[in-house]
């Protein structure tokens, strides 16, 4: 199960619609019924209870699907990281005299209304997160990804479990995503990301999306 992706105050105002559009629903529902006949304590009764299960099945639907629709989602504030992101991992890990290391990574981020979840493939190593915060400042309208991850490397006999966070922030019309990360090894370094495609169904591996996009590549983007 996803933690939640939200703010204390965010998720307030979700509660607040919600159970007001439960309430206005729920008395356009009593009004049908009474005119119908039915007596007041049923006719409540069943006011709330279709109300309850319309409501839910509504916002359940748009906290999946429909906020993704740029529009509602700027009127929401709510901003779209949902798709494949591709790029570049640098980091400061070096072997003898070589060159730190360049390495193409994917980024596969799951996301609903309420939830996120990101996954990330190299030729070697796959990770996947587990706690994730999706933070806009609300002066300077930046917005930023932040998460707590795992890596697990199995290559040449060598089985390695390395967790870490990374911090990256949406830029460039929330076309790419730049920043840095960390982890226990102890290594740091930085991703750039851009998106290639909001469809993340089938992409489990590194190989898949090299398969599907094989001619993409990472633009710098400026911060």
């Amino acid at each position: 199960m996803n933690n939640l992706s939200l703010t204390q105050s965010e998720l307030q105002r979700l509660l607040k619609v919600y159970f007001g559009l439960v309430l206005a629903v729920a008395l356009c529902f009593y009004f049908v019924l009474a005119f119908l006949g039915y007596e007041a304590l049923t006719a409540a009764w069943r006011a709330i209870s279709y109300a309850l299960t319309c409501v839910t099945f509504i916002v359940g639907v748009f906290f999946k699907l429909a906020w993704r629709f740029p529009r509602i989602a700027r009127w929401m504030r709510r901003p779209i990281v949902h798709g494949v992101w591709r790029g570049t991992l640098s980091s400061d890990y070096k072997l003898g005299d070589k060159a730190p290391l360049e390495i193409p990574i994917v980024f596969v981020i799951r996301q609903t209304y309420l939830t996120i979840s990101i996954e990330s493939f190299t030729k070697f190593q796959e990770g996947e997160s587990k706690l994730e915060a999706l933070i806009q400042n609300g002066r300077t309208e930046a917005t930023r990804l932040s998460y707590v991850f795992e890596l697990r490397r199995q290559y040449q006999g060598e089985n390695k479990l390395t967790t870490g966070a990374g911090d990256l922030r949406l830029i460039n019309d929330s076309k790419h995503l730049k920043g840095h990360y960390w982890t226990n090894s102890p290594t740091f370094g930085e991703l750039q990301l851009e998106l290639i495609s909001r469809e993340c169904d089938g992409v489990d591996c590194f190989e898949v999306a090299e398969r599907i996009w094989p001619t993409t590549s990472i633009k710098s983007p400026s911060a």
